[in-house]
């Protein structure tokens, strides 16, 4: 395979800057586990060995509405995967009956595998280029073939929940990835669609969109070129290095991605919303992508490159620290200390994302007006302590769960209205149109009518569109 690699520094020097905002199963070695304060590991982290991706480009669509690095995309794409021996499945201009058969055929072979593997073993990419919109609350897929602005389009289409991402079967914990990168190219498109609606991801589930929820997502015109999401994404995954998890792995390339749109608009002088892609997930432990290559070599220097004068066991403490650190605030002073102490570390990447996401609490803790003694919970089990970890480093949809934790008294939690409204609050301002909603509900039922609709329009503004309803708010 080519290794076209950009810069690493760049890349590093990217992340410094601009971020405000895999994959056979063997646990890694307990050294790398975060560790709890009672010394109970907080996430394992596993290098599922057993692979499979499943890609779809559909370039063709009538009107002129074609998106033309479809094509690129899938070829790029699966090259990439392979290298990482995934076994891919690739399709181009799939009309409505195909795609549903060969989803089918992958989740037939998804379910004989997944039946007779280990927990954490089995990693699952889905990947669709082409038209998408949301109607009554629902995302939908366009085969190819089909005018999206048609009233054809609503029902040749594949609905992503209840068609797509049923048909990934997963053994918990383990992962399975939706990449969906639906692109405008042609202004004339009614409004609607390439905008998709927030979804909450099923267990052992990432789903990443090519852009927010409510914006469209940007192509080139050029057949010989990858969108930026797929670039930007191809590009990240050729230089993991088998240590930084999947899911940073992908906030990474969404970073890369709103900087290749902006320069690209910014050559021509012209002036677009921001194209950010956006993630929601639900995993339990953390993945990396590796191969045997990657393997052979951690084997042969115990944990990646070391470093030349560096205390290897005074290096994970530290880390291990940070992995248990419970405010934002001093997440962020001990990840910038650990960059100076230990520059071109393995956890590099890592400690520069846990960065951005804990600056990113940080501000929606102080948006919210709470107190920092949210994130000093002493009760929860394994998946409520695993969830707070991940909310105090931005994780939105983690902060939902402990809303909903509280709500409905799970997890180790007992039933605490006043902490199910704070944690709705922080979610909210992490980003969670579906949490803005939910509070919006709480408020509207409690006659707390001015806050219900300040955050039912927060709601809309990130991009949630509730399925229909009666009208029975007060406002």
């Amino acid at each position: 395979m080519s290794d076209p690699r950009p810069s690493a520094a760049r890349r590093n020097l990217l992340l410094g800057a601009g971020a405000a905002a895999a994959l056979g199963a063997l646990p890694v070695v307990p050294e790398c586990f975060a560790q709890a304060s009672a010394g109970e590991p907080i996430q394992d982290i596993y290098a599922p060995r057993s692979k499979f991706a499943l890609l779809i480009g559909n370039r063709d669509y009538p009107n002129r509405k074609d998106i033309a690095p479809a094509h690129k995309n899938v070829r790029d794409l699966k090259e990439t995967l392979e290298y990482y021996e995934f076994k891919v499945r690739d399709y181009r201009d799939l009309d409505a009956l195909a795609m549903a058969r060969v989803l089918a055929e992958f989740g037939s072979e998804l379910k004989a595998s997944s039946e007779s593997s280990l927990p954490g073993s089995v990693a699952v990419v889905f990947y669709f280029c082409g038209h998408g919109f949301q109607s009554a609350g629902r995302n939908y897929l366009v085969p190819a073939g089909v005018d999206p602005s048609s009233e054809k389009a609503l029902s040749s289409s594949l609905r992503l929940n209840e068609d797509i991402l049923v048909a990934l079967p997963q053994r918990y914990p383990g992962i399975s990835i939706a990449l969906i990168d639906a692109c405008r190219t042609d202004p004339s498109i009614r409004r609607g669609v390439d905008d998709f609606n927030q979804i909450t991801a099923p267990e052992g589930m990432l789903v990443f969109f090519a852009t927010r929820a409510g914006r469209p997502a940007l192509a080139p015109i050029s057949a010989d070129r990858n969108t930026f999401f797929v670039g930007a994404l191809v590009d990240v995954l050729r230089e993991a290095n088998g240590v930084t998890p999947i899911d940073d792995l992908f906030r990474i390339a969404a970073i890369e991605c709103q900087t290749r749109v902006k320069a690209e608009f910014d050559k021509v002088k012209l002036t677009i919303p921001p194209q950010f892609p956006e993630s929601t997930g639900n995993l339990r432990g953390r993945f990396v992508i590796r191969n045997r290559q990657l393997e052979l070599r951690r084997g042969r220097t115990g944990k990646g490159t070391a470093l030349l004068g560096v205390d290897a066991a005074l290096l994970d403490k530290r880390w291990q620290v940070i992995q248990a650190s419970l405010r934002p605030a001093r997440l962020i002073r001990l990840c910038e200390q650990f960059e100076k102490d230990f520059p071109g570390s393995e956890y590099d990447q890592q400690i520069r994302v846990t960065i951005a996401g804990a600056r990113q609490a940080l501000e929606s803790q102080r948006s919210a007006g709470l107190s920092a003694d949210l994130f000093e919970e002493t009760t929860g089990d394994r998946d409520f302590r695993d969830d707070l970890i991940k909310a105090l480093r931005g994780d939105k949809d983690a902060a939902h769960r402990l809303a909903l934790a509280y709500r409905d008294g799970k997890s180790g939690v007992a039933i605490q209205s006043r902490r199910t409204e704070q944690w709705l609050r922080f979610a909210a301002e992490l980003g969670n149109g579906i949490a803005s909603w939910e509070l919006s509900e709480i408020y509207n039922q409690s006659g707390q009518v001015g806050d219900a609709a300040r955050f039912e329009k927060k709601a809309l503004d990130l991009g949630y569109r509730p399925p229909p309803r009666l009208a029975t708010r007060g406002y």
